[in-house]
Formats: C-alpha cells, sequence, structure tokens
C-alpha cells in the first residue's frame, strides 16, 4: 500500500478517477441519509469537459493507487462552457467583496471539491487547498459556492478560511457564495 500523495491531474487515469469519484458522490445517487452525513456533490461534469479543464487549470488531486479526492480549479472564462458553473459565475460577478465587484478581481473558482468517504476527516481538505492556493498563488480569490444543506462541505470550507459574502440558489437550492481571500489568509 503506498502512501496518499496530492498532485495535478496529469493523465486519463487521473480524469476518469474524478469521474469515478464524482459519480459516486451526485446527490443523485446517494440516500438522504448520506447526503446529511457524509455531504454530496451537485454538478455533473463530463470527460470532455474534465479534459478541457485539466488542459487549462489542471485539478488537485488526491492519490493512492487511484483518485481518491479532487479539487477542480476552473477559470471564469471556461466556465461560461458549463451550464450550472455560468449561472454561478454570473452571480459571482455580481457579489461585492471588500467594496469591489468580484468581475473586477482576479479570482479562481473551485468548481466542486470531493473526497472519497474512507479518507474524509483526516485533513485531506485542508492539504489539498493549500496546494491548490500554491498552485494558483496569481489569483486573489479562490470562489464557490455550496448547498445549504450540505453541512459538511460548509464546515470544512469554514475551516479552510471560506468566508460567506452572499446568497445563491445552485439549480433550486439555497446557497452561499464562499470567497477564500488569499491575501488576508489566515
Amino acid at each position: 500500500m503506498g502512501s496518499v500523495k496530492i498532485s495535478l491531474a496529469s493523465t486519463d487515469f487521473d480524469l476518469v478517477g474524478i469521474k469515478n469519484l464524482q459519480t459516486k458522490n451526485l446527490k443523485t445517487n446517494l440516500s438522504s441519509e448520506e447526503k446529511k452525513a457524509e455531504g454530496f456533490l451537485t454538478a455533473e461534469y463530463t470527460m470532455s469537459y474534465l479534459k478541457e479543464i485539466n488542459q487549462k487549470s489542471p485539478a488537485v488531486i488526491l492519490k493512492k493507487e487511484k483518485v481518491v479526492g479532487y479539487a477542480l480549479a476552473v477559470t471564469k472564462e471556461l466556465s461560461k462552457e458549463h451550464e450550472v458553473l455560468n449561472q454561478l459565475v454570473i452571480k459571482f460577478e455580481k457579489q461585492k467583496y471588500k467594496d469591489s465587484f468580484l468581475v473586477s478581481e482576479n479570482y479562481i473558482v473551485v468548481a466542486q471539491l470531493c473526497v472519497d468517504k474512507n479518507f474524509r476527516g483526516m485533513g485531506f481538505v485542508e492539504k489539498m487547498y493549500s496546494f491548490f492556493k500554491n498552485k494558483y498563488f496569481d489569483y486573489k480569490y479562490c470562489v464557490t459556492a455550496v448547498d445549504n444543506k450540505n453541512l459538511r462541505s460548509r464546515k470544512i470550507h469554514k475551516k479552510c478560511g471560506f468566508i460567506k459574502i452572499g446568497e445563491v440558489l445552485i439549480g433550486k437550492s439555497p446557497g452561499e457564495i464562499i470567497l477564500w481571500d488569499w491575501h488576508n489568509a489566515k
């Protein structure tokens, strides 16, 4: 058994691993009990879109023989090619933080974060986000949205330094726009 490593997704095998983990954790594929206890993913991405994302802004992955966690980094421009992400970024752009609208700021979007059930609660999200910040340091902010019912995700994002800056509908579910200020990070 090898150790768990954090790196950037670089192969089709990595992307297949991301896709498999995503499918397993989509809210449509989980019971009510699992969603409440473990959290869930809302958006589904095709392999072709994952490849396109990865060419421009590679995902941070957690790997132990196979992908057991990931954080998808998506530029504002690339988010326009996915319906759910596009709707979120339209909302992000109208959001103010420190007296400036995000439309005029340089930020990267976390399009999705997931850790395999067997690797949760071990500090890997914090380590992945630290790697993420070091890789995408040229951005001022990291922005994402979390469904209000996804208590596990809300808790870990707060622990990592994200703060709520607004509200948004994610599909038909109320959620929060959250931001990690990399220039004033804790």
